[in-house]
Parts: C-alpha cells; sequence; structure tokens
C-alpha cells in the first residue's frame, strides 16, 4: 500500500512538475514569435541588398510582454541564405529593429562579408558570398523586394513621434490669388525639422522639399482654387525618399504587407487670399486640421 502511494506521488508530481518545466520553457526560453509586429518599426525579415541572404527575428511571450514600446524590443536574430539554411544567430539587441549592417570589403587577393548588429551584445559572422550594395547608401538595413530600404539607419529615424499635418494659411504670402501651407508638428505641437515630402499638383508636377524651422512647406501659389497633395514618404530623409509609384507596386507585389501611398498622402485646397490684408499679419492662421500619420 505504502509502494502505490509512492508511486502515485511520483507521478503527480512528475505530471506537474513537467507541466511547470514545459510552461517556464515556453515563457522564457522558447524564442517563437516573429518581431516586430507593427510595421512602423520595420518589416520581420531583413534581407540582404542583392537578396542571398536575410535575417528573423524572434521572441519569447515573455520579451514580447516586457516590450511595452516596440522600439525597445529584443530577442534572438537567425541568418538564413536565400535556400532558407540557418547560417548563423545571436542576440538581436535593440539596434535589431533598423536592420543590420550588410558588410563587405573586396581586395585584388581576397574578400570579406560579413553581416553583424553593433550594439551591446553585439554579434557579427562571415557570409560565404557577397550580400550586395544598395546603389545609393551605405547596406545598413533592411531591403524589400524593390532594393528600396524598408528601416532606414538609425540616424535617420525621428524617434516615432506622432507627425500631425495640418493645411494653413502662409505665413508670409505672395501676389498669389490662391495660396497654400502645410505645417508639420508633433502631438505637442513642436514643429518637425527636417520633414521631407513632396508637392503633388493638379496637373500632376511634383516639387520635393523640406519643412523649415517653423515646421511649414514652401508656399503653394495657384492663380485659381486647386486640389494639391502632401506626400511624405515613409523613410524620411533625403537620400532614401521613397517615391509614391514605388508603394503602388510595392501593394502590389506584397499586398498583405506593404505601406498604401494614400496613408502617406493629405489632401487640401488652396485658400483664397485677400489681397488687401497681405503680409499685414504674420500669425499663423489655421485653416483645417487634416489627418496625423505615425511613422
Amino acid at each position: 500500500m505504502k509502494r502505490a502511494t509512492l508511486r502515485k506521488a511520483f507521478f503527480i508530481f512528475a505530471f506537474f512538475g513537467g507541466g511547470l518545466a514545459l510552461f517556464w520553457f515556453v515563457l522564457f526560453q522558447w524564442r517563437f514569435l516573429p518581431y516586430p509586429l507593427d510595421s512602423r518599426y520595420g518589416p520581420k525579415t531583413c534581407y540582404s541588398p542583392n537578396h542571398e541572404y536575410y535575417v528573423k527575428r524572434y521572441q519569447t511571450p515573455f520579451e514580447y510582454f516586457i516590450a511595452f514600446d516596440p522600439l525597445y524590443a529584443k530577442g534572438i536574430a537567425i541568418l538564413y541564405d536565400k535556400t532558407g539554411k540557418e547560417i548563423y544567430r545571436g542576440y538581436a539587441p535593440i539596434s535589431a529593429m533598423f536592420g543590420p549592417d550588410w558588410f563587405s570589403i573586396v581586395g585584388p587577393d581576397w574578400s570579406h562579408n560579413s553581416v553583424g548588429y553593433y550594439d551591446t551584445n553585439s554579434w557579427y559572422t562571415k557570409l560565404p558570398s557577397f550580400p550586395g550594395e544598395h546603389p545609393d547608401r551605405s547596406s545598413l538595413g533592411c531591403f524589400d523586394e524593390i532594393s528600396h530600404y524598408v528601416s532606414p539607419p538609425i540616424k535617420y529615424h525621428q524617434d516615432y513621434r506622432k507627425s500631425v499635418i495640418k493645411a494653413v494659411e502662409p505665413l508670409e504670402k505672395t501676389k498669389a490669388p490662391y495660396q497654400l501651407q502645410f505645417l508639420v508638428e508633433d502631438q505637442h505641437g513642436v514643429p518637425r525639422t527636417p520633414f521631407y515630402y513632396m508637392i503633388i499638383r493638379t496637373d500632376g508636377s511634383r516639387q520635393r522639399g523640406e519643412t523649415d524651422e517653423n515646421g511649414r512647406t514652401f508656399v503653394i501659389e495657384s492663380a485659381h482654387e486647386e486640389s494639391v497633395s502632401f506626400y511624405h514618404s515613409p523613410l524620411q530623409d533625403e537620400e532614401g525618399f521613397m517615391m509614391p509609384e514605388f508603394l503602388e507596386q510595392w501593394c502590389v507585389e506584397s499586398p498583405n504587407n506593404c505601406i498604401s501611398p494614400s496613408s502617406q498622402t493629405v489632401d487640401a485646397n488652396t485658400i483664397k487670399i485677400d489681397s488687401e490684408k497681405n503680409n499685414k499679419s504674420k500669425e499663423p492662421v489655421e485653416w483645417q486640421p487634416l489627418c496625423g500619420f505615425r511613422r
């Protein structure tokens, strides 16, 4: 009887102990959740410029729950070649959100190709072949199917403040009968500058610019009332500005994982200006607040 009781106690202990061990492993050790979950913080897959390699990042449930801000998420980064063969895995630091550095040095008699994250507890590993180079920029970041940066380098990110875009009457008016400016601020009313944008006119013409120290665009002039569009690239740096047609192509090729051009566009009509009051007031006159966007 005593032996049966002991056997029963042993099985109960083994059952509950095994369950606790499994729970602990899944919660704290098993990194199976891909991240970032929010595309505004970069894609789940970071391709090399030539798509010969890619990196995916994973978290444990515990790492997911403690990352209240996706910008500070961390976990493990796994490197694969284009066939899906794992090459290396290592700790993914906070900078993993911005993608790894695809590094290459080619000499007359030797070459050194590598990839890695250069941060606290960072890692890098050699690559068996050339990862490619972006034609316009260094090879830091994540690349999508059309060879454009999905996540630009750290120094080009603008701290993820919410951008509020408003169509306003110009501070300093010109002689045009209809005029317009756009004002870009964060949610606290602080001007966002430099903030890169493109103005698209009714006739299809385009003009790029960056906001001034007041967060304002150049003055848009028209001889008549006109609907104009304020477009801002999801990259938000001058060299990596992504045109609307590239976003459209991205959405055609990857409809479930893209940024729509319409989500990056604000439309407004030019304002009729009273010629007698031109330049008499330097105070900003807000016309109509429009949608705000988070990068």
